[in-house]
């Protein structure tokens, strides 16, 4: 797994660099201290994951996140910020990051969210992972129409594996929570996509959050 480091603060991006280089399945490609030479290197290293700081100066990590998904989609991104408190890491997400953990995560909890993200997961740091379930309870009891459907035309089935979706579960977990086929979810995930207009499971989520903010 190629990753690419991108933080304003040379002692982060080194010991990054140092601890990533020791992982055997995970190959240290490049650093940048900018969110511009970020998107510029991403064309040259083709990563499989970025590392992108939160709160670098020049460019909006929401922007710089748009822009890396527009020219390097098949890169994933982990934000890396230092607290999560407000309204960021739901902006992140929604931009198309994958992934968003504080800097205060273990290494050994990094290289697992390195691989995670690369597997089909999404990476979430508990505290934002609460607020999404405590987002989604509230819509299930608000959004719930007279003819037993949810926002965006799903049914409640569709809704409890959105919700478990946006808790990080792989298809096989979501079977084993819900006793059906894993062929049945996926089935159900690609009538989610269709009905919302998401491309993967992070705009799933975003997008009913995104909703929900509005309303």
């Amino acid at each position: 797994m190629r990753v690419l480091v991108v933080d304003d603060t040379t002692l982060m991006r080194q010991g990054i660099k140092s601890f990533l280089e020791k992982r055997s399945t995970i190959e240290f490609v490049g650093e940048a201290s900018s969110a511009e030479e970020a998107t510029e290197l991403a064309a040259t290293l083709q990563p499989d994951v970025i590392l992108l700081d939160q709160d670098m100066p020049g460019l909006d990590s929401i922007e710089a996140i748009k822009l890396i998904k527009a020219r390097h989609p098949k890169s994933e991104i982990i934000v890396l910020a230092e607290g999560a408190d407000d309204e960021k890491p739901f902006r992140t997400l929604e931009a198309g990051a994958t992934g968003y953990v504080l800097k205060d995560i273990t290494p050994e909890n990094l290289a697992r969210a390195v691989e995670g993200v690369c597997n089909g997961r999404t990476l979430i740091h508990p505290h934002v992972t609460r607020q999404l379930v405590e987002r989604f309870r509230t819509l299930a009891r608000e959004q719930t129409k007279t003819d037993g459907t949810h926002l965006g035309g799903l049914t409640t089935r569709e809704f409890e594996i959105l919700l478990e979706m946006s808790k990080g579960a792989t298809d096989r977990e979501i079977a084993n929570k819900i006793f059906v086929s894993t062929t049945t979810v996926k089935s159900h995930i690609r009538s989610i996509f269709r009905k919302i207009g998401a491309r993967n499971r992070t705009q799933a989520v975003v997008y009913v959050l995104k909703n929900r903010l509005i309303t």
